[in-house]
């Protein structure tokens, strides 16, 4: 099930940019520096407004996944029924010591498998768009579409892609000798927020908003970021969609409830890589 929900929120942006504003590492593939910074967001909910300063750690951030991009993770899943991917998760838990008669808090680690066989049958709806729009037939199978936006994936399919991704870079580091690389992960919601602030760079300009697009044409912001407002809505963590699409009026503020399941036509994703520096 589908639940929409009206979000009246105004947001104050007070970009403080701290003396981290350029990486001092190499920049992964595909993805832009996002330097940090701090914001406040003043959202109503159930008639009620908080006012929350939120800071922001710098990190990378992708563009639009494309669908010649999640096509490698499905084409991998097809070929490898027998892998696994492995998420990691933490769960605050008390934990109690009856010789001692203590109780603490904790964090419980857990690695989880997850059978690739389980899932490479249902890893996107890859004929969603073209059932409201016949003009897209193969859209994700078309070459043609390489450079656009995969749609129809739903938001644990997202996490996938990223602990996929994850994994083979390792694979590839681990060859070289070399350590792993931070795990890609969808973004959270405040990441987002923040980077849809970041004002449009000079001489842009939204005039195919309405029209699906490729995913680096039209309007950046000035850290190289397209289509925070449109193209397709995203899915953000903790599952929640925001943003505006081409089924839909340009919007940093449009935010949706979806089943974390869901597969629609106008919803894709991208991703990031927390910004961690090596001290020599």
């Amino acid at each position: 099930m589908k639940k929409s929900i009206t979000t009246f929120a105004s947001f104050i942006l007070i970009i403080s940019l701290y003396a981290q504003t350029q990486p001092s590492v190499s920049k992964p593939k595909g993805m832009e520096f996002v330097p940090q910074g701090s914001f406040q967001m003043n959202i109503t909910r159930n008639s009620v407004t908080k006012l929350t300063n939120v800071s922001v750690d710098a990190f990378w951030m992708s563009n639009e996944i494309t669908n010649a991009e999640f096509r490698e993770f499905v084409d991998w899943a097809n070929k490898n029924p027998n892998e696994k991917l492995y998420k990691t998760t933490y769960s605050p838990e008390v934990v109690s010591d009856p010789k001692k008669g203590t109780m603490k808090d904790t964090i419980i680690v857990k690695i989880l498998p997850i059978e690739v066989s389980k899932f490479n049958s249902k890893m996107l709806d890859p004929v969603c768009l073209e059932k409201v729009n016949a003009e897209y037939k193969d859209y994700f199978s078309n070459t043609k579409y390489n450079d656009y936006p995969v749609v129809g994936v739903s938001f644990v399919m997202a996490e996938y892609y990223c602990l996929w991704k994850t994994m083979m870079e390792n694979k590839q580091m681990k060859e070289k000798g070399l350590p792993n690389v931070h795990s890609y992960r969808i973004p959270l919601e405040t990441e987002w927020e923040y980077v849809t602030q970041q004002p449009l760079s000079k001489g842009t300009s939204n005039s195919l908003a309405a029209t699906l697009q490729k995913v680096n044409n039209g309007s950046s912001n000035e850290w190289g970021l397209f289509h925070l407002n449109n193209n397709v809505s995203e899915w953000v963590s903790p599952g929640i969609v925001r943003g505006g699409s081409w089924k839909s009026e340009n919007s940093i503020s449009a935010r949706q409830v979806l089943d974390l399941n869901s597969q629609e036509p106008n919803i894709g994703f991208r991703i990031v890589q927390s910004y961690i520096t090596v001290q020599k």
